[in-house]
């Protein structure tokens, strides 16, 4: 079994030379070439796995054709050993310069010239695998960077389309105004929000904040965003059907959430979510609501007391025995309600440190002082959370102002 292919190049063929014998003895397969304008092209048709080039005529052809095989992309990590005479070994150097990998004069002994012969092509194998590794990896970062760039639009369209389901407008929910913020903490977020009429006098609000806040998260909050729809003929969790006149009935926070709970198990999904859900009265400024466990919204009065909607409820998704709470409270012309996500607590204050619920509850008394009291006591948060560089989660606010004019 041949060891390995090997040219030797010199001025004519030779049968007795010393060298291809003891390649031969070693188990190498050995051809011999006399060198020639056409070298070059023989090299290229036969590929050896070494050279050995028998220096025994002229020296400046046989430097052209080291550069030449230096060059040759395809022959460039072909091992070139040169064998000279010891008159010859002076210009070792000046061979090394034009690409020699190993030199061995002669006379020379048999295992000197095995070991250098051995060693080439080790070190051979060792730099074209280094190439091939070099290759693979090339092409590996071409694909990274191919696949960066479609996972990068891929994400700004997600961005869009979670963009796009945050309200544009709220200017048509009789006796109520708004002020809005959404800010995911990267490309997508796992929040989101909306607020619609339920019939002519009701007004649902919902506020979501799922697990994390990537992708994954991004894709449940879109897809919560089109399941709590209105079409009572697809049906709605929000309204259904009934027989009687109106011929539909508003479902309950506390009935929403528990539907919730059974078709969003974390077992199907591996993600829970926290949400607010609330029915008000418009008219009435009868408030209804269940908080599981969504961070606890603020009511302040419109003589500046403050106040949490606390009612107990734990995330949707893992199914809790002890349920949830529903709450009823009765709003008061010029009342604002404040919802928000947890990534609003985690907002960096001047002096750096988190805001923290105390933090929110401390700035909105100042606000309630401040000139802001007839108009929204966030404007402020927005303005202090579009200064950070990079938040830690989804950020999200929704303040509502109840004035009954009706």
């Amino acid at each position: 079994m041949s060891l390995g292919k090997a040219l030797i190049i010199h001025t004519k063929k030779d049968n007795r030379c010393d060298i291809k014998k003891i390649l031969r003895r070693h188990g190498h397969e050995v051809i011999e070439e006399e060198i020639s304008s056409n070298t070059i092209l023989q090299v290229l048709n036969l590929m050896p796995h070494i050279i050995l080039i028998d220096m025994d005529g002229e020296e400046s052809v046989y430097l052209e054709l080291c550069q030449r095989l230096k060059k040759e992309e395809r022959s460039c990590h072909i091992p070139l050993i040169a064998v000279w005479g010891e008159e010859d070994s002076s210009k070792k150097f000046q061979w090394i310069e034009f690409g020699i990998d190993d030199y061995i004069q002669k006379p020379f002994d048999e295992r000197e010239l095995m070991l250098r012969v051995k060693n080439s092509l080790k070190l051979a194998k060792l730099q074209q695998n280094y190439s091939k590794t070099k290759k693979a990896l090339k092409e590996s970062l071409i694909t990274i960077n191919k696949q960066k760039i479609e996972l990068e639009n891929n994400l700004n369209m997600a961005s869009k389309i979670q963009e796009a389901l945050i309200p544009k407008s709220l200017g048509n929910i009789p006796n109520c105004s708004f002020f809005w913020q959404f800010q995911p903490s990267g490309k997508v977020g796992g929040d989101i929000f909306d607020v619609f009429m339920l019939d002519e006098d009701h007004m649902g609000l919902y506020a979501i904040d799922v697990m994390g806040h990537g992708v994954a998260s991004s894709m449940l909050a879109v897809a919560l965003s089109e399941f709590l729809i209105l079409d009572v003929d697809r049906g709605s969790p929000l309204k259904k059907k009934i027989s009687r006149s109106p011929y539909y009935e508003i479902i309950s926070p506390l009935e929403v959430i528990n539907y919730l709970n059974k078709r969003f198990p974390f077992t199907k999904y591996n993600h829970y979510f926290t949400i607010f859900y609330m029915v008000l009265n418009v008219k009435t400024g009868v408030l209804k609501y269940v908080r599981a466990a969504h961070p606890s919204p603020i009511l302040i009065r419109d003589n500046g007391d403050i106040m949490e909607l606390d009612g107990y409820g734990t995330p949707v998704g893992f199914e809790f025995t002890e349920g949830y709470e529903e709450k009823t409270v009765y709003l008061e012309s010029g009342d604002h309600l404040i919802i928000y996500t947890d990534g609003l607590l985690e907002l960096k204050t001047e002096t750096g440190t988190a805001l923290e619920y105390d933090g929110l509850v401390e700035y909105l008394e100042k606000e309630i002082q401040s000139s802001y009291h007839n108009h929204y006591l966030t404007y402020n948060l927005n303005k202090l959370a579009k200064t950070q560089e990079k938040l830690k989660d989804d950020l999200s606010v929704l303040e509502m102002k109840w004035v009954k004019f009706l």
